[in-house]
């Protein structure tokens, strides 16, 4: 952080150039970085599209940025390659081709094999279908177009959720409403019944009453009955 001028510009280019380094993030938080875009924006717009940039951007601000070497050329060849692979699972080696401007599929092909190798890129060859089957793709540095893009998609989720779980409490009310309903309907319905079987046993008694009565009032007619008839054939008798 203490490296300024050409000092800074030469750490920059080496830092580009690293075989083994594919995240320049924190080059571009560093305060001296910030501060030499003053002098030389060229070269800090330069560590932009290593940072989470492509081939294709380069090549559209080419005369206003520093030249690549080779080492740095087959860099952002590799960087590009890990952005399309984060795009779309399916990479053909024609339209690769003239993303990283490779002669051939073997030049494709190459690039993929050094990605797989420092653990940057899985997947598997198709040859007959001339496409490479992504698997997994290292994540690249987030530019601010990027994290404005994942507020909105946030935003919208975060609405889409709202919605349905507004839905979903609403379900939830209509079934504890219905099951409310149902249970109100089972004890009037019980209700019914227990009225219903309290008259029946109340007219069962009823009719029981009177059948026991009629019999004791025919017994005791039918007694009287036979006690006159016995002192009708006593006074004849006599």
């Amino acid at each position: 952080e203490s490296l300024a001028g050409k000092d800074l510009e030469k750490a920059i280019q080496e830092a580009l150039a690293d075989p083994d380094r594919f995240t320049f993030g924190d080059i571009l938080a560093m305060p001296n970085v910030e501060a030499h875009a003053k002098n030389n924006q060229a070269i800090v717009d330069l560590v932009k599209i290593f940072a989470h940039g492509t081939l294709a951007d380069y090549n559209v601000k080419k005369a206003t940025l520093p030249k690549l070497n080779e080492a740095q050329s087959s860099k952002l060849k590799k960087l590009t390659l890990l952005s399309l692979a984060s795009q779309s699972k399916t990479l053909p080696y024609e339209g690769l081709a003239k993303e990283l401007e490779a002669k051939n599929s073997w030049g494709v092909e190459d690039l993929i094999t050094d990605c797989i190798r420092k653990g940057l890129l899985k997947g598997k060859h198709n040859p007959k279908a001339k496409e490479f089957v992504v698997e997994y793709a290292e994540c690249r540095d987030i530019s601010d177009s990027d994290l404005d893009g994942m507020a909105s998609q946030i935003a919208a989720w975060l609405e889409s959720s709202g919605e349905a779980l507004k839905i979903l409490e609403q379900k939830i009310t209509e079934t504890k409403d219905a099951h409310k309903a149902e249970e109100l309907r089972e004890k009037s319905l019980k209700e019914e019944m227990e009225r219903v079987k309290k008259m029946l046993e109340a007219k069962a008694s009823n009719h029981g009453g009177h059948g026991r009565h009629g019999g004791k009032r025919g017994g005791r007619e039918d007694g009287m009955y036979m006690m006159g008839m016995g002192g009708m054939n006593m006074g004849g008798g006599y």
